[in-house]
C-alpha cells in the first residue's frame, strides 16, 4: 500500500474509533499534512464524551481536543520525533492546543491512546 493510501487508512481506523467507540462529537479530519521524513501526519479533531484528564476544567465541561494517528511501526521506528512533534503543534495545530491526543495503531487494529504536552507539564497530583 502507498504511503498516503496507508495514512489515509490509519486516519480514517483512529476517526472511526472515535466516532462508533470512544462516542467522540464533533470529529473533523483536518486538511492540513505534515509531510516528515517520507511519512504524511494528519490532526483529526473531536469532542470526548466525557472529560479525558482532571485538569482544571469544570466538570461536565468537554474542550475540543486533537489527535495525531501513527503507525505503531512509525513509533517504534523514531520516526516520530521531538522536532516531527514541534512542528505537528505549530502547523497542524491551533495555536492555543498545549496537549495532542497521540493515537498509536498497531497491525490489528487496536488503537491506544496517549497524552503529548506542548513543552514541559507539570505532572497531575492524584
Amino acid at each position: 500500500m502507498e504511503t498516503k493510501d496507508r495514512a489515509e487508512y490509519i486516519v480514517q481506523l483512529v476517526r472511526n474509533n472515535l466516532l462508533y467507540y470512544q462516542l467522540w462529537t464533533n470529529v473533523c479530519v483536518n486538511a492540513e499534512q505534515l509531510n516528515w521524513r517520507g511519512q504524511i501526519f494528519q490532526v483529526i479533531t473531536g469532542r470526548p464524551s466525557h472529560k479525558l484528564s482532571n485538569d482544571a476544567a469544570a466538570e461536565g465541561d468537554t474542550k475540543l481536543e486533537c489527535v495525531l494517528p501513527v503507525e505503531m511501526c512509525d513509533y517504534k521506528n523514531s520516526d516520530l520525533t521531538l522536532e516531527c512533534l514541534d512542528q505537528v503543534f505549530t502547523k497542524l495545530c491551533n495555536k492555543d492546543c498545549k496537549r495532542l491526543t497521540l493515537a498509536i495503531v498497531n497491525n490489528d487494529g487496536t488503537v491506544m491512546f496517549y497524552f503529548v504536552y506542548k513543552g514541559i507539564h507539570k505532572p497531575k497530583r492524584n
